[in-house]
């Protein structure tokens, strides 16, 4: 009877690791480290794509240490469908690293995507764009098999939107947790434009709103979108009414994602130099989304945004996870990801983690 109770708990415990995620890739699953293999010391910059630490929860048995997973968002690349291991080369502070590449969708086909929409008065084309769009955009992520459900938080120096003093308009519900295309189409139409005062938004109030308060569903990919013309208020600035307090820094916002999100943004060029390439301004959001994995795309403020069309679903799409063992878990290390397409295309992005 016994030998029956533990046979029955070892099915059971597989079932449910099955139904959450792939069983997860042991130390001894990777290669061991290439031998006598260098950085190069130049590589072409045909492919852009960025690289993040992902530190979703691994169900690794007790005693047997953590991997290190490294994702990898494309940006507007067409991904070879016989993309593998092969197409990579990976270091770790210079140190070449045996590793193991998989599909983030091999491991999930749920995504929650939370839309961070902001509602200042110049951003009636943006709204229109996200109400022509949004369709088109979630049946693409449909019909490639993935289950989403999608929210949205409204916003301008309050977040959401609707909790400003002034009460220039009023969205029913004030944000829209995460929830089906039909849902989320009838909130998007029921959008218009009002709000504002000064510039800055309270963009990182917004995305922590989200954050703390959407209903998440366990091991989906959690996406946030965000659309603005403007900076972001933030918690050590002066605020800029006595009714309005910023909660949250910029590293406050990065802490929280970065690791388990990933943010896309869709900047105005009405309020974004498109050619900068850092971001030191407190401010400023583009940082968060290079942090997370994500991308900006600069889109004219005369112009209506296409989600469909800007890369966003292709990335979702066509996200890596690359595994390998850390020579010195712990410590903060540099890591270098190189990538040579079978045309010979290469790209090359690079961190610097603890973990």
């Amino acid at each position: 009877m016994k030998k029956l109770i533990w046979i029955l708990s070892i099915i059971s415990l597989i079932i449910i690791i099955s139904s959450c995620q792939n069983v997860p890739i042991l130390p001894s699953d990777i290669p061991e480290d290439p031998e006598g293999v260098t950085e190069p010391t130049t590589w072409g910059e045909d492919i852009k794509f960025n690289i993040s630490l992902d530190k979703t929860a691994q169900l690794t048995p007790i005693g047997i240490p953590d991997t290190t997973k490294i994702k990898i968002s494309f940006i507007n690349y067409d991904v070879p469908s016989d993309i593998s291991a092969d197409n990579f080369k990976v270091f770790e502070d210079e140190k070449s690293q045996g590793f193991v590449l998989s599909k983030l969708t091999e491991t999930t086909n749920k995504v929650d995507i939370m839309i961070i929409m902001d509602v200042t008065g110049s951003m009636g084309e943006e709204i229109n764009g996200l109400k022509n769009s949004l369709a088109n955009f979630i049946d693409y992520l449909n019909e490639e098999g993935f289950d989403v459900k999608v929210g949205l938080v409204p916003f301008g120096d309050y977040a959401p939107a609707n909790d400003t003093t002034t009460d220039e308009i009023s969205f029913d519900p004030s944000w829209l947790n995460l929830s089906d295309l039909t849902s989320a189409n009838e909130y998007v139409e029921s959008l218009t434009t009002g709000y504002g005062g000064d510039w800055p938004e309270n963009s990182y109030g917004a995305i922590m709103y989200a954050w703390n308060n959407a209903s998440w569903r366990a091991g989906s990919q959690r996406i946030f979108i965000l659309l603005t013309d403007a900076y972001s208020h933030y918690k050590d600035e002066e605020s800029p009414t006595e009714s309005f307090e910023p909660k949250y820094n910029k590293d406050e916002v990065i802490s929280a994602l970065e690791g388990y999100a990933t943010l896309y943004m869709v900047a105005s060029t009405d309020g974004f130099n498109e050619y900068d390439t850092d971001y030191p301004d407190p401010g400023d959001l583009r940082e968060i989304a290079v942090k997370t994995g994500g991308f900006v795309i600069y889109q004219s403020g005369y112009e209506e945004i296409d989600l469909s069309s800007i890369g966003i679903a292709d990335s979702i799409k066509s996200t890596f996870i690359i595994e390998f063992q850390s020579d010195s878990p712990g410590k903060t290390h540099t890591i270098s990801v190189y990538y040579e397409g079978p045309s010979d295309e290469q790209g090359h992005a690079e961190i610097t983690a603890e973990y």
